[in-house]
């Protein structure tokens, strides 16, 4: 039985955790011994709790706190994920790094010879010092690398690991409920989910939610309730805004949205497909996200959403209230959308995390006709065909 050592810094509801965990779920489903180094949750339960088959060893790691006491945490728990992965390793044993934040597991998985696999979903490090070192480091001790999108891949120098790009997709269990209730709900609202920073476009979107008081704003932050409302102490949020903490259940969020967004500062938070867009585009809501970013992949501008930086508001505006206002419009942007997001299928995602485990390889040739047309899987592609017919 092959033998995975996986590993993980924060058991959060995060997108890229989320992705993990569909990781870790198929090469358990496919036989294999997996092993999950992780910190332990309070009170919400993580994307990475109750993996069926995995074996959980936890470490003592926080993201609360003031810098210090975030900078020490965090070299305390590099120390945790050296010693465990010591601790786990045997001959032919696997290490499996999500993000590039688990440093302490690559250098473990060196001075065993382990063949290293980094899965990296972006660069949103705060710290330009300590990014350019944790990217150094796994440049350095990299055997195979997966990216979450082909911007990802472009941005990023791997010269040495054999590199793979393997798309996000959805759970079959969201998938199910969002086409069951796609049509439900009053669809009112301007829905966001986010991480809890500046270059996630917060303050962006409550400036947008001033120019339109007539309409309805939701904003989901992934991060504590406590730490949300300390953020905002000394903001003026609109009263047409209702902001959330963490939250376990989406699915009523999307029923009530009309528009979703993405105001992310793509030139700091590299983000790759935002798992939110994915989900807003499987029940068939148009979305607006950055020029670029792994995340306008999904998105072909006019087609099934707009492409526009969260830095012109105003143009945002514009765009939401046509949105609401040309329902034509919104119907056809609907429905391709979902068109988009139906190809992302569990199957292929499943079929290409097994190749990189199992095989070594990335879609093998047995698996290249399962393949999806380029202009299907790839709204960007469409955009510049659309761009080069134009020109």
């Amino acid at each position: 039985m092959n033998k995975i050592i996986a590993v993980h810094l924060q058991n959060n509801r995060s997108g890229n955790t989320l992705v993990f965990r569909q990781s870790l779920e198929t090469l358990s489903e496919k036989g294999m011994d997996v092993h999950l180094i992780t910190n332990r949750t309070d009170e919400v339960p993580g994307f990475l709790t109750g993996i069926p088959g995995g074996q959980y060893h936890y470490i003592n790691y926080s993201e609360r706190g003031n810098r210090w006491r975030l900078f020490f945490s965090f070299l305390l728990a590099q120390v945790l994920i050296f010693r465990k992965v010591l601790g786990l390793y045997e001959p032919e044993a696997k290490v499996y790094i999500n993000t590039l934040l688990p440093l302490g597991a690559a250098w473990a998985g060196r001075l065993k010879k382990a063949p290293i696999t980094y899965h990296i979903h972006e660069m949103a490090v705060s710290v330009p010092y300590l990014r350019s070192f944790l990217y150094g480091s796994a440049r350095r001790l990299a055997t195979h690398v997966v990216f979450g999108s082909r911007y990802l891949q472009s941005q990023m120098n791997f010269p040495k690991a054999e590199k793979h790009i393997i798309h996000s997709c959805l759970p079959q269990s969201f998938v199910q409920e969002a086409v069951l209730h796609a049509n439900h709900g009053s669809r009112k609202t301007v829905l966001m989910i986010a991480p809890l920073d500046d270059e996630s476009g917060l303050r962006e979107l409550l400036e947008l939610a001033a120019l339109m008081p007539a309409t309805k704003f939701e904003l989901v932050i992934n991060a504590h309730k406590k730490d949300v409302d300390v953020y905002f102490e000394n903001s003026q949020i609109p009263d047409n805004l209702m902001v959330y903490g963490t939250q376990m259940n989406l699915h009523p969020f999307y029923q009530r949205a009309a528009v979703v967004l993405n105001l992310s500062h793509v030139d700091q938070h590299r983000d790759t497909f935002d798992i939110s867009i994915l989900q807003a585009m499987s029940y068939g809501r148009p979305v607006i996200v950055p020029l670029t970013g792994g995340v306008n992949e999904l998105v072909a501008h006019g087609w099934n959403g707009y492409r526009i930086s969260g830095h012109y508001i105003d143009k945002v505006r514009k765009h939401v209230e046509q949105l609401l206002q040309n329902k034509p419009l919104y119907a056809d942007m609907s429905c391709a959308a979902q068109l988009v997001a139906s190809q992302f299928k569990v199957e292929f995602f499943k079929q290409q995390v097994e190749d990189v485990f199992a095989e070594g390889t990335y879609f093998t040739p047995a698996h290249k006709k399962e393949q999806l047309p380029e202009v299907l899987l790839y709204p960007a592609a469409l955009q510049e065909y659309i761009n080069s017919s134009r020109n």
